[in-house]
């Protein structure tokens, strides 16, 4: 139940954090935070993780449907059947971070992206990003560490 509870926290925390920033921020506009660590953005990600903009942006809403559609069948497999807790925080995560950024892509036909890294290397200060994409990556690594760990022994 708490994993849940992490799940739709993660959901509501960015639905609230896009409604500002794209209630507060002109699209494309840009500010340094924290000295220069930070960039806030209001960027629209038509396309899906920057890959299929060029093919069809609908591609990116159905994709995304299913590949959350397979998490929350994980995420339901290893809760019944007792997974490692590393795994199902992973999924949460991962749940929730997906859920965001499905619906509003599913509601907009984009998603709002509103940090960026200020870091030396060029490639990956243009990274712009949103705390679902964050929870998604953390959470799928979080989620292979644990799969490729042995089985407990019973």
């Amino acid at each position: 139940m708490m994993l849940l509870a992490l799940a739709a926290g993660i959901f509501a925390l960015d639905y609230k954090i896009k409604e500002y920033v794209n209630s507060e921020r002109l699209q494309g506009s840009r500010q340094e935070v924290l000295n220069g660590r930070l960039i806030l953005h209001n960027c629209h990600n038509h396309g899906f993780s920057g890959i299929l903009k060029p093919i069809n942006p609908t591609y990116g809403t159905e994709i995304s449907g299913l590949v959350l559609g397979g998490v929350t069948w994980e995420f339901l497999r290893q809760t019944l059947e007792g997974g490692r807790k590393t795994a199902r925080l992973g999924l949460a995560m991962v749940l929730g971070g997906g859920a965001g950024n499905y619906v509003e892509r599913r509601r907009k036909g984009f998603v709002t992206d509103y940090v960026s890294l200020g870091v030396g290397n060029s490639k990956i200060r243009k990274w712009v990003f949103n705390l679902s994409d964050v929870c998604i990556v953390l959470g799928g690594l979080s989620w292979a560490g644990a799969s490729l760990l042995p089985k407990k022994k019973k």
